[in-house]
C-alpha cells in the first residue's frame, strides 16, 4: 500500500489509507504556508486538516504545525519567519520529519528545495508531503522530489508571467491596472469601456497645487509640509505629511497624468510619455519642482554617512588630528571619540578621548542655545533657466500640435511662432552652465530644522555654523562633560 492521499473531489471529506505503525513513533513537525489568506483552495485550515489526518493515519506523533500566512515562497525564497522556526527545530533535534501539504508549500524553486532537503538530510530529518508519494531515502524518491520541485518552479513562473501579461494589457488599453491610486486621484469605472480608470480628486488636487505654489514661490519643502499638515491634509499611508512623501507627490510621473509600467513611464510610438489621465500640475511646474527638490549630491556622488553626530568636526588639542569613533570596554561597550595620532604615526603627545553620547548632548545644547532661534538660510542654484526651457519646450509641443489642423492663414502665424520658439530654445541651450546662486529662506528656525532632520541633516546644520571643535584631555576620575575641555570654533 502506498502513502498517496486520495482526495474525494465531490466531497470535502478525506479518504486516507491507514498505515498505523506502532514501531515507528516518528516526531513530526508540520509546516503550512499560503501567499494570500483569501485563497480558500489552499487555506491554512485545509492544510492543517490534511497534515493532522495523515499523521493519525500513519501513527506518527504530530508535535506542532508552524505557519507562514500571506508569505510568498517566490518573493521571499527561504527567508520566512515560520520556515526559520522549522529549520531551528530541525537543527535542535526536535523533529524526525517535516510534513507539508504539498512540496510547493515549502519551496517553489529547485535550488531552494535542494538546499532544504540537503540541510535536513544531514540532520537525519525527512521531508514528507501529505499528498505526494516519494521516499527521500531512495535515489528514485529523491529524483521524484526534484521533479516536483521543477514543476513547482514552473507553476510559479507561469503565474508570474500571467500576472505580468495581464497588467501589460491593462496598461496598453490605458486602464488602471490595480492597486492604490496615486495621491490626487481616485479610482472610478472606466467611462470608455470595461475596467477601472483614474479621475482627479478635487480636494487632494487642491492640496497638491497649494504645496507646489509654496515651493515654486521660494518656500522650502519643510514649510510646505507644515502648511499641508496645518490645513488638515493627510497622505494615503501616514498620519501626517513628511518632506519625503510630499517630494514624491510633487515630482512623480503620475502627477503629470502619466502611467508607469515596471518602473518606467509608458510611451507612445515616438517615445513620448502617454498622458492617460488629467494632470494635477502643468509639465513646466513639475520640471521646476524636480530641479528644486532634487536631493543634494556631493561631487563624488552619494554623501558618505557618518557613524555619529560630531564625526568630522572634532580635533585633538595636542596634534590637531581628527577624532574618530571607536568602542572601548568589555561586555558594556562605550562609544567614544578618540585621537589616533600615535597609531597613525603623528606622534601625539597627549592624545585624548571622550564619551560620544555625552559630548553629542553637550554640543547640541550649546548649539541650539546659541543659534536655535535664527532662521535657516540655504544657498541654492537658481532654476530660472530650467523653468524657462521647460516652458519653451511645452510651447513648441503645443504649437506643433495646433499646426496639424490649422488653415493657411493660421499656419503662417504658427510657423512664425515656431521659428521664434526654436530660436529661443537654441539660445537657452547655448547659455553658460554656471548657475546663479541665491540665498533662500527655508521658512524655519535652526531649532525647528533640528527636530525635522536625521543625524546627517543635523550634522549639516552644525557644519553651517561651526568650523570645528577642539577637544582637550580630561582629568582622570572626573565624570560628565567639563566645558573647559570643549572649544567650539564658530563661523563668522
Amino acid at each position: 500500500m502506498t502513502g498517496l492521499m486520495l482526495l474525494d473531489t465531490a466531497s470535502p471529506r478525506l479518504t486516507i489509507p491507514r498505515m498505523t505503525n506502532d514501531h515507528d513513533p516518528r516526531r513530526v513537525l508540520g509546516y503550512a504556508r499560503i501567499s494570500k489568506a483569501t485563497d480558500e483552495s489552499t487555506s491554512i485550515e485545509r492544510q492543517r486538516e490534511v497534515i493532522e489526518a495523515t499523521c493519525r493515519a500513519r501513527g506518527w506523533a504530530l508535535a506542532d504545525i508552524i505557519e507562514d500566512v500571506d508569505v510568498s515562497a517566490t518573493k521571499t525564497r527561504l527567508d520566512r519567519p515560520g520556515l526559520a522556526r522549522v529549520r531551528e527545530a530541525v537543527t535542535a533535534g526536535r523533529a524526525d520529519t517535516v510534513m507539508v501539504w504539498r512540496i510547493d508549500r515549502v519551496a517553489r524553486s529547485v535550488s531552494d528545495l535542494a538546499a532544504l532537503t540537503e540541510e535536513w538530510a544531514a540532520a537525519g530529518v525527512s521531508l514528507v508531503s501529505a499528498t505526494e508519494p516519494f521516499d527521500m531515502t531512495t535515489s528514485a524518491g529523491r529524483m521524484l522530489l526534484q521533479l516536483l520541485g521543477v514543476f513547482a518552479e514552473f507553476e510559479a513562473a507561469t503565474i508570474r508571467d500571467r500576472v505580468t501579461a495581464a497588467r501589460a494589457a491593462l496598461v496598453k488599453a490605458q486602464r488602471w491596472p490595480g492597486g492604490a491610486a496615486p495621491y490626487g486621484y481616485r479610482i472610478v469605472d472606466n467611462p470608455d469601456g470595461a475596467g477601472k480608470a483614474l479621475e482627479v480628486d478635487p480636494v487632494e488636487a487642491a492640496y497638491v497645487r497649494k504645496a507646489a505654489d509654496l515651493v515654486l514661490s521660494g518656500k522650502s519643502a519643510y514649510y510646505a509640509t507644515k502648511a499641508l499638515n496645518a490645513a488638515g491634509s493627510t497622505p494615503r499611508k501616514a498620519k501626517a505629511w513628511s518632506m519625503t512623501s510630499l517630494r514624491i507627490v510633487l515630482t512623480q510621473a503620475a502627477t503629470l497624468g502619466h502611467m508607469t509600467h515596471k518602473g518606467k513611464v509608458v510611451t507612445d510610438a515616438d517615445g513620448q510619455p502617454v498622458q492617460v489621465w488629467e494632470p494635477l500640475l502643468p509639465e513646466e511646474d513639475v520640471l521646476r519642482l524636480r530641479a528644486l527638490l532634487a536631493p543634494t549630491r556631493t561631487p563624488g556622488g552619494e554623501r558618505k554617512r557618518h557613524a555619529r553626530l560630531l564625526s568630522g568636526l572634532l580635533r585633538c588639542s595636542s596634534c590637531n588630528g581628527n577624532l574618530r569613533v571607536n568602542q572601548t570596554g568589555g561586555r558594556t561597550r562605550v562609544v567614544r571619540y578618540a585621537c589616533h595620532g600615535r597609531s597613525d604615526g603623528r606622534g601625539c603627545e597627549r592624545s585624548t578621548s571622550i564619551v560620544a553620547e555625552r559630548l553629542d548632548e553637550y554640543v547640541e545644547g550649546v548649539f541650539l542655545d546659541k543659534v536655535g532661534k535664527f532662521e535657516v538660510v540655504e544657498a541654492r542654484e537658481s532654476v530660472r533657466e530650467v523653468a524657462e526651457l521647460a516652458a519653451t519646450e511645452a510651447a513648441i509641443k503645443a504649437t506643433t500640435a495646433e499646426l496639424a489642423d490649422a488653415d493657411d492663414e493660421r499656419e503662417a502665424e504658427l510657423m512664425a511662432d515656431l521659428r521664434r520658439l526654436k530660436a529661443k530654445r537654441r539660445e537657452l541651450l547655448a547659455a553658460p552652465d554656471e548657475p546663479e546662486v541665491e540665498l533662500v529662506s527655508l521658512g524655519m528656525t535652526f531649532a525647528e530644522a533640528w527636530e525635522a532632520r536625521d543625524t546627517d541633516g543635523r550634522r549639516d546644520l552644525l557644519a553651517s555654523a561651526i568650523e570645528h571643535i577642539v577637544i582637550r584631555p580630561g582629568v582622570r576620575g572626573r565624570r560628565g562633560i567639563d566645558p573647559q575641555r570643549v572649544d567650539i570654533h564658530w563661523r563668522a
